[in-house]
């Protein structure tokens, strides 16, 4: 991917490091820096930031690998500030393979977080396990508490000053408590265990909010779509999506995170792009390559000079050609690049046989998705379309912006 540093390729898929990814360390700085952290203190933020991305890339593999049950293939795994992105293909159009595929990446961070737990009763026991559990509960319950201040807020019964001011207190912690009492040293391990646990929990937590397309949207989309059709239930989650969104933003106003309005103004317009785009794949679906082909056009033979194509694309609105050859066989196609090069070279006298290049063939009831596919994504600009083994017209680039202009406007 463009601005990308490609890092490693691991069970087939490569692993991109998104340019981006550098501010992370600046983030690093910036808060040791503001908290009088020191050196230290700065790689110590890194230290717990950094095995993030590690969770992070473990539960994109998680998407990636069910997808490819299901035959889809991953192009990439792009790390970026704000997470993750696994390029599938496509995804699974069936709502239960698209639920597997979605809940996959969620499944990863809980099994990493009760694989920590695990390790954490077989090192921890007496006071130490104590002080993990406490730990972990300290994470949620500053979670908790946030929640319960924020619905306060909404609903009326403290002021926007009040919980700006209750954002800056300190919340109770079970662990500082505990400490105090005890006198014991956490530790390194007994550190970082419950906070790499939490996170993996708050990671599954956070990706299964409704809002599509993160994965608890997906999810949504999937169960809607076992009702509504595909193109409906994505509208609705879609919309849902938005609706998150737009929370996230606001909510990124209200404590001041920069990261969460990111996160909200991402899932916003991926939501609505996505909505397009299933929307689009629907037209796709519904016509063929009869429905745009173009029967009647411009035979060329390899006997031709170039000055005939020339003189047909400075006459006609045509800029692609079949080749046919003597026995009117088709034998390739002329581009509208390879004769803008002979008219550069003033190579009028030279056979069309010189500038041919292969031509796909589409049958004649080939989906639009596969026209739209060969067009548009592979560059060929022009196929021939064919029934029965016979040639029975053309479809190229021009026909299908025409094609589709006309559907979008309600002409077709």
């Amino acid at each position: 991917m463009r601005g990308s540093l490609k890092i490693f390729t691991w069970l087939g898929i490569p692993v991109y490091l998104h340019w981006s990814f550098a501010l992370i360390f600046l983030y690093a700085f910036w808060i040791g820096y503001d908290n009088n952290m020191g050196s230290f203190g700065m790689l110590w933020v890194l230290a717990i930031i950094l095995p993030l991305f590690g969770f992070v890339l473990l539960h994109e593999y998680g998407h990636s690998l069910t997808a490819r049950r299901y035959g889809v293939k991953t192009r990439d795994i792009i790390l970026t500030p704000i997470g993750g992105i696994a390029r599938l293909e496509r995804m699974p159009e069936k709502p239960i393979q698209e639920f597997f595929v979605a809940i996959a990446g969620p499944a990863v961070n809980v099994v990493i977080a009760l694989i920590l737990f695990g390790v954490g009763l077989l090192l921890f026991d007496g006071i130490y396990w104590e002080a993990f559990v406490a730990s972990i509960n300290d994470y949620f319950s500053a979670i908790g508490l946030f929640f319960q201040r924020l619905w306060h807020l909404i609903i009326g019964h403290i002021s926007f000053s009040d919980f700006k001011m209750l954002l800056s207190m300190d919340t109770p912690s079970q662990l500082e408590e505990l400490v105090a009492e005890t006198g014991i040293e956490p530790g390194l391990l007994l550190t970082a265990l419950p906070a790499f646990l939490s996170i993996n929990l708050g990671l599954a937590l956070f990706n299964m909010l409704p809002a599509f397309p993160m994965d608890g949207g997906r999810v949504l989309r999937a169960l809607l779509a076992a009702r509504l059709g595909r193109v409906r239930a994505t509208q609705w989650a879609s919309w849902i999506g938005q609706a998150v969104a737009v929370a996230f933003i606001l909510l990124s106003f209200l404590v001041g995170t920069f990261t969460l309005g990111l996160i909200g103004f991402f899932v916003f317009m991926s939501a609505r792009s996505e909505n397009v785009m299933v929307r689009f794949d629907a037209l796709l679906k519904r016509y063929t390559a009869r429905d745009l082909m173009r029967p009647n056009f411009t035979r060329l033979t390899v006997t031709d000079w170039m000055q005939t194509p020339i003189d047909l694309v400075r006459q006609g609105l045509e800029r692609h050609f079949l080749v046919f050859d003597l026995n009117d066989q088709l034998v390739g196609a002329l581009r509208e690049e390879a004769i803008v090069a002979a008219m550069k070279r003033r190579d009028f006298s030279s056979e069309v046989a010189n500038y041919l290049q292969r031509v796909e063939l589409v049958h004649i009831n080939e989906p639009l998705q596969t026209i739209y596919y060969h067009l548009r994504q592979q560059g060929l600009p022009i196929l021939g379309v064919v029934d029965g083994g016979e040639l029975v017209g053309v479809i190229d680039e021009v026909g299908l912006q025409h094609f589709l202009r006309l559907q979008s406007s309600g002409g077709v």
